[in-house]
Protein backbone atom coordinates (compact mmCIF):
# COMPACT_ATOMS: atom_id res chain seq x y z
CA UNK A 1 0.00 0.00 0.00
CA UNK A 2 1.29 3.84 -0.92
CA UNK A 3 2.04 5.61 1.79
CA UNK A 4 0.17 9.27 1.86
CA UNK A 5 2.75 12.08 0.79
CA UNK A 6 4.20 13.61 3.42
CA UNK A 7 4.35 17.48 3.20
CA UNK A 8 6.57 20.09 5.07
CA UNK A 9 5.17 23.98 5.24
CA UNK A 10 1.82 25.31 6.19
CA UNK A 11 -1.45 25.12 4.44
CA UNK A 12 -0.85 28.26 2.02
CA UNK A 13 2.33 26.77 0.99
CA UNK A 14 4.05 23.48 1.76
CA UNK A 15 6.58 21.13 -0.13
CA UNK A 16 7.69 17.67 0.18
CA UNK A 17 9.19 16.08 3.29
CA UNK A 18 12.81 15.08 1.37
CA UNK A 19 15.40 12.60 3.87
CA UNK A 20 17.77 13.71 1.32
CA UNK A 21 17.61 17.60 2.84
CA UNK A 22 17.22 16.27 6.31
CA UNK A 23 21.16 14.16 6.52
CA UNK A 24 22.26 17.21 4.25
CA UNK A 25 21.19 19.58 7.32
CA UNK A 26 22.94 16.97 9.05
CA UNK A 27 26.39 16.68 7.88
CA UNK A 28 26.76 20.61 7.65
CA UNK A 29 26.10 20.19 11.66
CA UNK A 30 28.52 17.60 11.57
CA UNK A 31 27.59 14.25 10.93
CA UNK A 32 29.04 11.91 9.30
CA UNK A 33 27.33 10.44 6.63
CA UNK A 34 25.93 7.21 8.04
CA UNK A 35 24.91 9.10 11.24
CA UNK A 36 23.04 12.28 9.38
CA UNK A 37 21.30 8.87 6.62
CA UNK A 38 19.83 7.16 10.16
CA UNK A 39 18.90 9.91 11.84
CA UNK A 40 17.02 10.77 8.17
CA UNK A 41 14.99 7.83 8.27
CA UNK A 42 13.86 8.02 12.41
CA UNK A 43 12.63 11.55 11.81
CA UNK A 44 10.64 10.30 9.04
CA UNK A 45 9.15 7.50 10.78
CA UNK A 46 8.16 9.73 13.09
CA UNK A 47 6.58 12.33 11.43
CA UNK A 48 4.69 9.63 9.53
CA UNK A 49 3.23 8.38 12.85
CA UNK A 50 2.29 11.68 13.66
CA UNK A 51 -0.19 11.62 10.64
CA UNK A 52 -0.39 14.89 10.30
CA UNK A 53 0.56 16.63 7.38
CA UNK A 54 2.06 19.79 6.25
CA UNK A 55 4.50 19.45 9.33
CA UNK A 56 5.74 23.02 9.87
CA UNK A 57 9.28 22.88 9.60
CA UNK A 58 10.22 24.63 12.80
CA UNK A 59 8.79 21.33 13.95
CA UNK A 60 10.91 19.05 11.58
CA UNK A 61 13.96 21.08 12.88
CA UNK A 62 13.17 20.48 16.56
CA UNK A 63 12.50 16.62 15.98
CA UNK A 64 16.17 16.89 14.08
CA UNK A 65 17.94 18.28 17.38
CA UNK A 66 15.93 15.48 19.53
CA UNK A 67 17.52 12.71 17.28
CA UNK A 68 20.52 14.55 16.94
CA UNK A 69 21.31 14.19 20.28
CA UNK A 70 20.05 10.89 20.99
CA UNK A 71 21.80 9.18 18.20
CA UNK A 72 24.86 11.41 17.55
CA UNK A 73 26.07 13.42 20.15
CA UNK A 74 24.96 16.60 21.86
CA UNK A 75 27.39 18.91 19.64
CA UNK A 76 26.04 18.15 16.44
CA UNK A 77 22.29 18.63 17.85
CA UNK A 78 23.43 22.29 19.07
CA UNK A 79 24.71 23.49 15.77
CA UNK A 80 21.33 21.57 14.03
CA UNK A 81 19.38 24.00 16.35
CA UNK A 82 21.79 27.24 15.79
CA UNK A 83 21.46 26.56 11.70
CA UNK A 84 19.36 26.96 8.53
CA UNK A 85 18.40 23.51 7.50
CA UNK A 86 18.74 22.58 4.14
CA UNK A 87 14.76 22.19 3.77
CA UNK A 88 14.41 25.94 4.29
CA UNK A 89 15.02 28.81 2.00
CA UNK A 90 17.02 31.39 2.67
CA UNK A 91 15.63 34.72 1.23
CA UNK A 92 17.80 37.21 -0.58
CA UNK A 93 16.53 40.78 -0.33
CA UNK A 94 17.09 42.03 -3.11
CA UNK A 95 15.71 45.19 -5.46
CA UNK A 96 12.68 43.36 -6.66
CA UNK A 97 12.35 41.95 -3.70
CA UNK A 98 12.50 38.63 -1.54
CA UNK A 99 13.90 35.38 -3.88
CA UNK A 100 15.42 32.08 -2.44
CA UNK A 101 18.79 31.87 -1.91
CA UNK A 102 19.82 29.42 -5.37
CA UNK A 103 23.01 27.64 -5.88
CA UNK A 104 22.63 27.25 -9.69
CA UNK A 105 22.02 30.97 -9.99
CA UNK A 106 25.69 32.12 -7.81
CA UNK A 107 27.43 28.87 -10.29
CA UNK A 108 26.55 30.17 -13.50
CA UNK A 109 28.19 33.42 -12.32
CA UNK A 110 31.11 31.87 -11.05
CA UNK A 111 31.56 30.02 -14.25
CA UNK A 112 31.49 33.65 -15.69
CA UNK A 113 34.16 34.00 -13.42
CA UNK A 114 36.89 31.24 -14.87
CA UNK A 115 35.62 28.15 -12.69
CA UNK A 116 34.79 24.89 -14.61
CA UNK A 117 30.99 23.81 -13.69
CA UNK A 118 32.00 21.11 -11.01
CA UNK A 119 34.02 23.93 -9.42
CA UNK A 120 31.55 26.49 -9.64
CA UNK A 121 28.78 24.39 -8.06
CA UNK A 122 31.08 23.04 -5.25
CA UNK A 123 31.86 26.90 -4.19
CA UNK A 124 28.12 27.93 -4.20
CA UNK A 125 27.69 24.66 -2.24
CA UNK A 126 30.15 26.22 0.03
CA UNK A 127 28.85 29.49 0.58
CA UNK A 128 24.91 28.31 0.72
CA UNK A 129 26.24 25.68 3.70
CA UNK A 130 27.91 28.74 5.49
CA UNK A 131 24.81 30.99 5.14
CA UNK A 132 23.33 28.07 6.95
CA UNK A 133 25.62 27.41 9.80
CA UNK A 134 25.14 30.97 10.73
CA UNK A 135 21.70 30.61 11.18
CA UNK A 136 20.70 33.28 8.38
CA UNK A 137 17.13 32.64 6.92
CA UNK A 138 17.33 36.68 5.20
CA UNK A 139 19.89 37.67 4.10
CA UNK A 140 21.34 40.89 1.55
CA UNK A 141 23.16 40.68 -1.30
CA UNK A 142 25.99 42.17 -0.15
CA UNK A 143 26.65 39.82 2.47
CA UNK A 144 26.45 36.86 -0.02
CA UNK A 145 28.87 38.90 -2.09
CA UNK A 146 30.85 39.53 0.52
CA UNK A 147 31.03 35.66 1.66
CA UNK A 148 31.61 34.23 -1.47
CA UNK A 149 35.02 36.86 -1.94
CA UNK A 150 36.26 35.01 0.94
CA UNK A 151 35.55 31.18 -0.27
CA UNK A 152 37.20 31.67 -3.53
CA UNK A 153 40.09 33.84 -1.52
CA UNK A 154 40.46 30.83 0.30
CA UNK A 155 40.18 28.27 -2.47
CA UNK A 156 41.46 29.84 -5.38
CA UNK A 157 43.80 32.66 -4.61
CA UNK A 158 42.70 36.53 -4.73
CA UNK A 159 42.93 37.02 -8.90
CA UNK A 160 39.40 34.94 -8.39
CA UNK A 161 37.74 36.84 -5.73
CA UNK A 162 38.72 40.13 -7.25
CA UNK A 163 37.05 38.87 -10.91
CA UNK A 164 33.92 37.95 -8.86
CA UNK A 165 33.85 41.38 -7.21
CA UNK A 166 34.38 42.77 -10.48
CA UNK A 167 31.55 40.91 -12.35
CA UNK A 168 28.84 42.11 -9.48
CA UNK A 169 29.93 45.62 -9.67
CA UNK A 170 30.13 45.88 -13.53
CA UNK A 171 27.18 43.69 -14.52
CA UNK A 172 26.47 43.92 -18.03
CA UNK A 173 29.94 45.24 -18.93
CA UNK A 174 32.55 43.16 -20.63
CA UNK A 175 35.68 42.65 -18.21
CA UNK A 176 39.06 42.34 -19.47
CA UNK A 177 41.71 40.26 -17.25
CA UNK A 178 45.46 39.56 -18.64
CA UNK A 179 46.68 36.36 -18.94
CA UNK A 180 49.03 36.81 -15.83
CA UNK A 181 45.87 36.82 -13.72
CA UNK A 182 45.91 40.51 -13.54
CA UNK A 183 42.46 41.81 -12.12
CA UNK A 184 39.74 42.61 -14.31
CA UNK A 185 39.12 45.68 -16.23
CA UNK A 186 36.31 46.91 -18.39
CA UNK A 187 36.52 46.76 -21.81
CA UNK A 188 36.98 49.65 -23.74
CA UNK A 189 36.27 49.76 -27.27
CA UNK A 190 37.87 53.15 -27.58
CA UNK A 191 41.18 51.53 -26.58
CA UNK A 192 40.47 48.91 -29.06
CA UNK A 193 39.71 51.81 -32.00
CA UNK A 194 43.89 53.39 -31.10
CA UNK A 195 45.60 50.03 -31.02
CA UNK A 196 43.97 49.29 -34.76
CA UNK A 197 44.49 52.83 -35.92
CA UNK A 198 48.02 52.07 -34.87
CA UNK A 199 47.84 48.90 -36.73
CA UNK A 200 47.29 51.06 -39.80
CA UNK A 201 43.26 50.20 -40.13
CA UNK A 202 41.03 52.95 -41.37
CA UNK A 203 38.52 54.63 -38.88
CA UNK A 204 35.31 53.27 -39.95
CA UNK A 205 37.09 49.64 -40.06
CA UNK A 206 38.71 49.92 -36.60
CA UNK A 207 34.86 51.28 -35.42
CA UNK A 208 33.04 48.38 -37.05
CA UNK A 209 35.54 45.53 -35.39
CA UNK A 210 35.70 46.90 -32.10
CA UNK A 211 31.76 47.05 -31.61
CA UNK A 212 31.43 43.63 -33.45
CA UNK A 213 34.17 42.27 -30.72
CA UNK A 214 32.55 43.46 -27.95
CA UNK A 215 29.18 42.44 -28.94
CA UNK A 216 29.94 38.78 -29.53
CA UNK A 217 32.27 38.09 -26.41
CA UNK A 218 29.85 39.54 -24.06
CA UNK A 219 26.70 38.06 -25.62
CA UNK A 220 23.70 38.62 -23.51
CA UNK A 221 25.60 37.26 -20.34
CA UNK A 222 27.89 39.22 -18.19
CA UNK A 223 31.54 37.83 -19.02
CA UNK A 224 34.59 38.27 -18.38
CA UNK A 225 37.43 37.07 -21.04
CA UNK A 226 41.02 36.53 -21.45
CA UNK A 227 43.17 39.13 -23.41
CA UNK A 228 44.09 36.17 -25.66
CA UNK A 229 40.55 35.76 -26.62
CA UNK A 230 40.13 39.59 -27.54
CA UNK A 231 43.30 39.10 -29.89
CA UNK A 232 42.38 35.91 -31.34
CA UNK A 233 38.31 37.47 -32.51
CA UNK A 234 40.22 41.02 -33.61
CA UNK A 235 42.28 39.11 -35.94
CA UNK A 236 39.92 36.91 -37.39
CA UNK A 237 38.01 39.90 -38.12
CA UNK A 238 40.63 41.63 -39.40
CA UNK A 239 41.35 38.66 -42.24
CA UNK A 240 38.02 39.23 -43.07
CA UNK A 241 37.42 42.84 -43.25
CA UNK A 242 41.42 44.39 -45.01
CA UNK A 243 43.67 40.80 -44.99
CA UNK A 244 46.43 38.78 -43.03
CA UNK A 245 49.35 41.51 -43.44
CA UNK A 246 47.18 43.98 -41.18
CA UNK A 247 45.92 40.84 -38.82
CA UNK A 248 50.06 40.16 -38.51
CA UNK A 249 50.71 44.09 -37.77
CA UNK A 250 48.09 44.20 -34.77
CA UNK A 251 49.44 41.22 -33.43
CA UNK A 252 53.01 42.51 -33.07
CA UNK A 253 51.40 46.11 -31.88
CA UNK A 254 49.45 44.30 -29.44
CA UNK A 255 53.31 42.60 -28.50
CA UNK A 256 54.41 46.11 -28.38
CA UNK A 257 51.46 47.28 -25.20
CA UNK A 258 52.61 44.75 -23.27
CA UNK A 259 56.33 43.90 -24.33
CA UNK A 260 58.27 41.12 -22.85
CA UNK A 261 61.03 44.09 -21.91
CA UNK A 262 60.09 47.87 -21.85
CA UNK A 263 60.03 49.48 -24.71
CA UNK A 264 62.43 53.11 -24.60
CA UNK A 265 61.20 55.04 -27.00
CA UNK A 266 64.17 57.90 -28.12
CA UNK A 267 63.02 61.05 -30.07
CA UNK A 268 65.37 63.10 -31.06
CA UNK A 269 65.44 66.79 -33.32
CA UNK A 270 65.94 70.17 -32.56
CA UNK A 271 64.16 72.64 -31.26
CA UNK A 272 60.70 74.01 -33.60
CA UNK A 273 60.15 70.22 -34.87
CA UNK A 274 57.58 69.66 -33.35
CA UNK A 275 58.95 66.94 -31.36
CA UNK A 276 56.88 67.38 -27.81
CA UNK A 277 53.32 66.73 -29.79
CA UNK A 278 54.60 63.94 -31.89
CA UNK A 279 55.79 62.00 -28.64
CA UNK A 280 52.93 62.54 -27.11
CA UNK A 281 50.96 61.18 -30.17
CA UNK A 282 53.55 58.11 -30.31
CA UNK A 283 53.13 57.40 -26.45
CA UNK A 284 48.83 57.65 -27.54
CA UNK A 285 49.02 55.09 -30.19
CA UNK A 286 51.73 52.70 -28.47
CA UNK A 287 49.85 52.67 -25.28
CA UNK A 288 52.81 53.93 -23.45
CA UNK A 289 51.91 55.97 -20.37
CA UNK A 290 55.30 57.65 -19.56
CA UNK A 291 56.78 60.47 -21.85
CA UNK A 292 59.41 62.16 -20.36
CA UNK A 293 61.73 65.56 -22.10
CA UNK A 294 65.40 66.33 -21.35
CA UNK A 295 64.58 69.60 -20.98
CA UNK A 296 62.60 68.67 -17.88
CA UNK A 297 65.98 66.41 -16.84
CA UNK A 298 68.04 69.32 -17.41
CA UNK A 299 65.98 71.76 -15.44
CA UNK A 300 66.74 69.32 -12.13
CA UNK A 301 69.84 69.26 -12.66
CA UNK A 302 70.57 72.91 -13.17
CA UNK A 303 68.59 73.02 -9.82
CA UNK A 304 71.27 70.81 -8.50
CA UNK A 305 74.98 72.51 -9.98
CA UNK A 306 75.85 75.74 -9.96
CA UNK A 307 76.14 78.11 -13.18
CA UNK A 308 79.87 78.23 -12.10
CA UNK A 309 80.79 74.72 -12.27
CA UNK A 310 79.09 73.96 -15.49
CA UNK A 311 78.34 77.17 -17.17
CA UNK A 312 77.02 75.28 -20.27
CA UNK A 313 74.29 73.34 -18.73
CA UNK A 314 72.10 76.49 -17.70
CA UNK A 315 72.45 77.92 -21.67
CA UNK A 316 70.62 76.51 -24.20
CA UNK A 317 71.85 73.56 -26.43
CA UNK A 318 72.25 76.36 -29.47
CA UNK A 319 73.73 79.55 -27.20
CA UNK A 320 75.36 76.92 -25.16
CA UNK A 321 79.06 78.09 -27.14
CA UNK A 322 79.04 81.28 -25.35
CA UNK A 323 80.17 79.56 -21.80
CA UNK A 324 83.22 78.24 -23.48
CA UNK A 325 84.19 81.45 -24.64
CA UNK A 326 87.38 82.42 -22.43
CA UNK A 327 86.84 85.79 -19.85
CA UNK A 328 88.34 88.50 -21.74
CA UNK A 329 87.56 87.17 -24.63
CA UNK A 330 85.47 89.13 -27.10
CA UNK A 331 82.56 87.10 -28.14
CA UNK A 332 81.08 86.91 -31.67
CA UNK A 333 77.57 87.25 -32.55
CA UNK A 334 77.41 84.30 -34.13
CA UNK A 335 79.66 81.07 -33.51
CA UNK A 336 81.42 79.11 -36.03
CA UNK A 337 80.74 75.32 -36.76
CA UNK A 338 82.74 74.20 -34.23
CA UNK A 339 82.02 76.52 -31.27
CA UNK A 340 78.64 75.63 -32.35
CA UNK A 341 78.90 72.40 -31.84
CA UNK A 342 81.63 71.85 -29.21
CA UNK A 343 79.28 74.03 -26.86
CA UNK A 344 75.54 71.44 -27.73
CA UNK A 345 78.21 68.32 -27.21
CA UNK A 346 79.13 69.70 -23.72
CA UNK A 347 75.84 69.90 -22.71
CA UNK A 348 74.83 66.92 -24.46
CA UNK A 349 77.25 65.27 -22.77
CA UNK A 350 76.26 66.67 -19.10
CA UNK A 351 72.77 65.79 -19.69
CA UNK A 352 72.78 62.41 -20.44
CA UNK A 353 74.16 61.30 -17.48
CA UNK A 354 70.75 62.20 -15.92
CA UNK A 355 68.97 60.97 -19.24
CA UNK A 356 71.00 57.16 -18.68
CA UNK A 357 69.69 57.33 -15.20
CA UNK A 358 66.33 57.78 -16.14
CA UNK A 359 66.42 54.95 -19.17
CA UNK A 360 67.93 52.66 -15.83
CA UNK A 361 65.37 53.51 -13.46
CA UNK A 362 62.54 52.41 -16.35
CA UNK A 363 63.52 49.56 -17.18
CA UNK A 364 64.04 48.53 -13.60
CA UNK A 365 60.74 48.85 -13.02
CA UNK A 366 59.79 47.54 -16.17
CA UNK A 367 57.71 50.60 -17.43
CA UNK A 368 57.71 51.35 -20.96
CA UNK A 369 58.80 55.45 -21.91
CA UNK A 370 59.03 57.38 -24.38
CA UNK A 371 62.15 60.38 -24.37
CA UNK A 372 62.22 63.36 -26.55
CA UNK A 373 64.47 66.01 -26.48
CA UNK A 374 67.29 67.85 -28.59
CA UNK A 375 69.80 65.84 -26.08
CA UNK A 376 68.79 62.90 -27.94
CA UNK A 377 71.58 62.84 -30.44
CA UNK A 378 72.40 59.69 -32.03
CA UNK A 379 75.48 57.71 -30.78
CA UNK A 380 74.90 58.95 -26.82
CA UNK A 381 72.62 56.93 -25.86
CA UNK A 382 73.14 53.34 -27.82
CA UNK A 383 71.00 50.57 -27.33
CA UNK A 384 73.44 47.95 -26.60
CA UNK A 385 73.81 49.75 -23.21
CA UNK A 386 70.59 48.63 -21.74
CA UNK A 387 70.33 45.18 -22.60
CA UNK A 388 67.11 45.08 -20.34
CA UNK A 389 65.24 46.95 -22.71
CA UNK A 390 63.80 47.20 -26.60
CA UNK A 391 65.32 50.28 -27.16
CA UNK A 392 64.06 52.43 -30.72
CA UNK A 393 66.33 55.58 -31.58
CA UNK A 394 64.39 57.77 -33.85
CA UNK A 395 65.30 61.85 -35.01
CA UNK A 396 62.42 64.21 -36.03
CA UNK A 397 63.75 66.04 -38.91
CA UNK A 398 61.80 68.92 -41.11
CA UNK A 399 64.22 69.04 -44.45
CA UNK A 400 62.11 72.32 -45.80
CA UNK A 401 63.63 75.69 -44.07
CA UNK A 402 60.51 77.32 -44.42
CA UNK A 403 58.49 75.31 -42.94
CA UNK A 404 60.67 74.97 -39.52
CA UNK A 405 60.52 79.02 -39.23
CA UNK A 406 56.97 78.29 -39.44
CA UNK A 407 56.69 75.69 -36.72
CA UNK A 408 58.49 78.57 -34.82
CA UNK A 409 56.08 81.06 -35.32
CA UNK A 410 52.88 78.78 -34.81
CA UNK A 411 54.05 78.21 -31.31
CA UNK A 412 54.36 81.34 -30.55
CA UNK A 413 51.21 81.78 -30.87
CA UNK A 414 50.25 78.83 -29.16
CA UNK A 415 52.14 79.07 -26.12
CA UNK A 416 50.92 82.53 -25.72
CA UNK A 417 54.82 83.86 -26.40
CA UNK A 418 56.11 82.06 -23.09
CA UNK A 419 58.96 80.72 -25.40
CA UNK A 420 59.65 83.81 -27.21
CA UNK A 421 59.76 83.58 -31.11
CA UNK A 422 62.55 86.48 -31.19
CA UNK A 423 64.77 84.88 -29.31
CA UNK A 424 64.79 81.18 -31.34
CA UNK A 425 64.80 83.73 -34.70
CA UNK A 426 68.30 85.13 -33.95
CA UNK A 427 69.59 81.53 -33.23
CA UNK A 428 67.99 80.10 -36.67
CA UNK A 429 70.68 79.45 -38.36
CA UNK A 430 72.69 77.69 -35.27
CA UNK A 431 69.58 75.30 -35.18
CA UNK A 432 69.65 74.48 -38.44
CA UNK A 433 73.46 73.81 -37.90
CA UNK A 434 72.71 71.71 -35.22
CA UNK A 435 70.11 69.51 -37.18
CA UNK A 436 72.63 69.12 -40.33
CA UNK A 437 74.88 67.44 -37.42
CA UNK A 438 71.97 65.32 -36.11
CA UNK A 439 71.08 64.48 -39.46
CA UNK A 440 74.35 63.48 -40.37
CA UNK A 441 75.26 61.41 -36.90
CA UNK A 442 71.41 60.00 -37.57
CA UNK A 443 73.36 58.23 -40.84
CA UNK A 444 76.36 56.98 -39.28
CA UNK A 445 74.16 55.22 -36.22
CA UNK A 446 71.36 54.22 -38.22
CA UNK A 447 69.24 55.99 -36.62
CA UNK A 448 66.15 56.28 -38.73
CA UNK A 449 64.77 60.19 -39.70
CA UNK A 450 61.13 60.99 -39.08
CA UNK A 451 60.67 64.11 -41.75
CA UNK A 452 56.65 63.63 -42.20
CA UNK A 453 54.87 67.43 -43.23
CA UNK A 454 52.03 66.58 -40.65
CA UNK A 455 51.40 65.27 -36.88
CA UNK A 456 49.63 61.92 -38.40
CA UNK A 457 52.40 61.68 -41.25
CA UNK A 458 55.56 61.82 -38.70
CA UNK A 459 53.52 59.39 -36.11
CA UNK A 460 52.31 56.89 -38.87
CA UNK A 461 56.34 57.11 -39.64
CA UNK A 462 57.39 56.75 -36.29
CA UNK A 463 54.98 53.37 -35.18
CA UNK A 464 56.39 51.88 -38.45
CA UNK A 465 60.00 52.33 -37.32
CA UNK A 466 58.67 50.70 -34.23
CA UNK A 467 57.41 48.20 -35.21
CA UNK A 468 59.99 46.97 -37.55
CA UNK A 469 62.93 47.89 -34.99
CA UNK A 470 61.22 45.56 -32.47
CA UNK A 471 60.28 42.69 -34.13
CA UNK A 472 64.08 42.41 -34.79
CA UNK A 473 64.90 43.29 -31.44
CA UNK A 474 62.82 40.05 -30.25
CA UNK A 475 64.46 37.29 -29.55
CA UNK A 476 63.75 34.09 -31.79
CA UNK A 477 62.33 32.28 -28.55
CA UNK A 478 60.31 36.06 -28.03
CA UNK A 479 59.25 35.89 -31.75
CA UNK A 480 57.94 32.03 -31.29
CA UNK A 481 56.26 32.64 -28.25
CA UNK A 482 54.68 35.96 -28.86
CA UNK A 483 53.61 35.88 -32.28
CA UNK A 484 53.71 32.18 -33.60
CA UNK A 485 56.20 30.99 -35.92
CA UNK A 486 53.98 31.75 -39.42
CA UNK A 487 53.36 35.46 -38.56
CA UNK A 488 56.66 36.09 -37.17
CA UNK A 489 58.22 34.33 -40.31
CA UNK A 490 55.56 36.70 -42.01
CA UNK A 491 56.34 40.05 -40.44
CA UNK A 492 60.21 39.24 -40.73
CA UNK A 493 59.09 39.20 -44.61
CA UNK A 494 57.43 42.49 -44.34
CA UNK A 495 60.19 44.23 -42.90
CA UNK A 496 62.50 42.91 -45.27
CA UNK A 497 60.34 44.39 -48.14
CA UNK A 498 59.63 48.14 -46.42
CA UNK A 499 63.67 48.81 -46.09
Amino acid sequence: MTQPELLIGTARQSWPFSRGLVAESLINAGATGAQAAAAARRIEQTLRHLRRSPVPPEEVQRLMVEVASDLIGPEVAKRAAEQTPAFVDILVIAKKGELPFSRGVLARTLEDAGLSGREAYATASAVDVELRRRGLRRVGVREIDELTENVLAEQYGEHLRLTYRYLQRNRGKLGVVGEDGSPPLPFSKGLLVQSLLAAGVTPDVARKVARVTQRDLRGSDDRVVRRRQIREKVEGLLRDEVGPDVSARYRLLRVIRMPPRPLIVLLGGVSGTGKSFLAAEIAYRLGIARVVSTDSIREVMRAMVSPALLPTLHASTFNAWEALVPPGETRAEHPTREELLAGFRDQVGQVNVGLGAVVTRSIEEGTSLVLEGVHLVPGYLRADAFAGALVVPMLVSLPDEAEHRRHFQSRDQETAASRPLHRYMRYFDEIRVMQEELEKLAAQHDVPLLDGLTLDESADQAVEVVLRRVMVALTHEEREELLGEEIAAELLAQGGRSR
